[in-house]
């Protein structure tokens, strides 16, 4: 089965204006691309900075429009452009954690505000007071977590506090935009071993975008390597041990060891 499909996508950007008579100069993201992610696979994105990655896994998710083609879910179209009723059924279906567990979290709000966030958004039914002390006991968080505020907690706590808010609602497909990149070397192979076990007990389609080979070799069973906006080498996460295309053989060549 197919969880997500990406045909033909295009994504560009007007950068500024060189003048005040000359329109900026158009930037291509992502070229043309085609992706198949199957249900229940753990697809890592690759590539160097700018590679398009990040645009992709937004396009994926239907948190930008793409400038062209088209992404489904389970065969139903993602309209990133309508409105939020018309997306209600997919934001159901998948969570999303962000980069920086710093500046993912409102500091105004407490833990079980924030991490039930979705349940009110979505209107999940039930209650949402045993759903977050759910999610945050998937994350190995204290149940007293709800009522102290973000900057209480480690950068590593923090990102488990967004971990929860992605998975509290029951979603099918995770999303992870360089969810370790912020993290030191230990915290990193504690949230890789967190989001391992998550996506195993709870079924999840994963989709992770990270520069970090060795992260996608953790945690990924298939990867697609980017360069300039078109995935140039995709298959079994295995291919990273005998890359084919230079791109691929550059960051292989280039990615530390975890622990």
């Amino acid at each position: 089965m197919t969880a997500l499909e990406a045909v033909g996508l295009h994504r560009t950007y007007r950068l500024p204006r060189r003048g005040p008579f000359e329109p900026g100069p158009v930037r291509t993201a992502v070229d043309c691309v085609d992706l198949t992610v199957a249900t229940g696979a753990r697809l890592g994105i690759v590539g160097e900075s700018g590679s398009g990655k990040s645009t992709l896994v937004r396009l994926l998710a239907g948190l930008e429009a793409p400038t062209a083609g088209t992404v489904t879910a389970d065969g139903r179209p993602v309209v990133a452009s309508g409105s939020a009723a018309r997306m209600r059924w997919f934001r159901h279906e998948i969570g999303v954690v962000f980069q920086d567990p710093y500046g993912s979290l409102d500091p105004r709000m407490r833990v079980g505000a924030i991490v039930a966030e979705p349940l009110r958004a979505l209107r999940i039914p039930g209650s949402h007071p045993s759903m977050v002390a759910s999610a945050l006991a998937r994350v190995d968080l204290p149940a007293d977590a709800v009522d102290r505020y973000p900057h209480e907690f480690s950068g590593g706590q923090r990102q488990r506090i967004a971990i929860a808010r992605a998975v509290v609602h029951g979603p099918r497909i995770l999303f992870g935009d360089e969810p370790m990149s912020a993290l030191d070397v230990v915290v990193r192979a504690r949230v890789i071993e967190l989001l391992e076990s998550l996506a195993s007990t709870l079924g999840l389609t994963m989709v992770l975008v990270s520069h970090d080979i060795g992260v996608v070799q953790r945690l990924c069973d298939t990867v697609a390597v980017m360069s300039a906006g078109r995935i140039v080498e995709h298959g079994p996460v295995s291919l990273l041990d005998a890359p084919q295309h230079p791109v691929t053989r550059a960051l292989v060549e280039a990615a530390p060891t975890l622990p």
